[in-house]
């Protein structure tokens, strides 16, 4: 009797073993989706009213995306005048709301959707900056069942980003990136392709390994040692369904090889994202590069563009600076 017990307690180990391992993969590839609720369709259908006008487009490979254009305005919303303000007190000379300066690619984190950064898209407009906000793949309306995390992503946000530029006819430079996490990764793997259009770049709570975040959270999470039984069956299990091992999603290695100038901002309380990891992939950009280290006081990983910080004016500031020199003000900051 003992022994029967123990067998099917062994048993009953194995499967919620196999199960906690197949979860694990399949929510670092496949998180669950949200679909666009009433406030964003409210949002995207007034647009207008918050200075830019929003269209939609779905490129070859079938990402959708949203093109959001400014457009000149009576009075300026509460994000846009706040933006506007604290760039003009940093010494930068704006161009009359509605004008443009330059296109903005933002790219969402893991389990985001592009229709959540309509507000950033409000305050980037309003400083001449078109934006294009991507669907990746496995998140909001994209087609594609998994995340690669850039690996395979990359050259479709290029290839998406120049279609939409053929479509609305706007030039493809001067373009800048900003991506959030998952999409800070997939803002390095393209911007170290060798066509890449991007003069400059804002990585938000980025990784330098996607193993150190997944060592880090699954260590929280089971402790140092069935995490570590995790890890590994999870990686296999990722790489059978995306055909990317987690072993191959290295942004630290990619930045070694990029040249723009880039910001990179943590918040000083992240969890999910060590702040070693966004300082080590720090320490990968070229000596030689302008870079920028920011921490955001008191932020997490998922608030950190939600605080009191001016962040979006220091991130507008790096931007503007870097995708027109003439713009005006003092000259970018130094390396530190």
């Amino acid at each position: 009797m003992l022994i029967r017990l123990g067998i099917w307690l062994v048993l009953a180990l194995a499967i919620l073993y196999g199960v906690v391992v197949w979860w694990c993969a399949s929510e670092i590839a496949e998180p669950s989706r949200r679909t666009i609720n009433a406030a964003q369709k409210a949002f995207m259908d007034g647009s207008e009213n918050a200075g830019f006008s929003v269209e939609k487009f779905v490129s070859k490979s079938g990402m959708p995306c949203l093109v959001c254009t400014p457009v000149p305005v009576k009075a300026l919303s509460k994000r846009a005048d706040i933006i506007r303000s604290q760039i003009a007190e940093k010494g930068i000379e704006l161009k009359p709301a509605g004008e443009t300066v330059g296109t903005l690619v933002i790219l969402h984190g893991r389990s985001g959707m592009k229709e959540d950064y309509l507000a950033v898209a409000e305050r980037y407009c309003a400083i001449g900056f078109r934006c294009v906000i991507p669907d990746l793949p496995g998140h909001g309306a994209n087609p594609g069942r998994f995340a690669t995390y850039g690996v395979k992503e990359g050259e479709m946000v290029l290839e998406c980003y120049r279609e939409a530029a053929a479509k609305f006819e706007f030039p493809e430079e001067p373009c800048v990136v900003l991506g959030q996490s998952m999409g800070g990764s997939v803002a390095v793997h393209a911007a170290a392709l060798p066509d890449s259009p991007f003069q400059a770049m804002v990585l938000v709570a980025t990784f330098d390994r996607l193993n150190t975040v997944i060592r880090s959270q699954t260590e929280n999470l089971l402790g140092s040692l069935l995490g570590g039984a995790v890890r590994v069956p999870a990686d296999r299990v990722f790489g059978w369904k995306t055909g990317v091992k987690i072993s191959e999603i290295n942004p630290a290695e990619k930045a070694a090889g990029i040249n723009i100038p880039t910001m990179i901002v943590h918040g000083e309380s992240d969890k999910s994202v060590p702040t070693a990891a966004g300082r080590k992939l720090y320490a990968a950009l070229p000596d030689l590069t302008e870079k920028q280290w920011l921490t955001v006081p008191g932020a997490g990983h998922n608030n950190v563009l939600v605080t009191d910080y001016p962040l979006y004016a220091a991130m507008g500031e790096w931007l503007l600076r870097h995708i027109n020199p003439q713009t005006g003000g003092s000259p970018a900051s130094a390396p530190r």
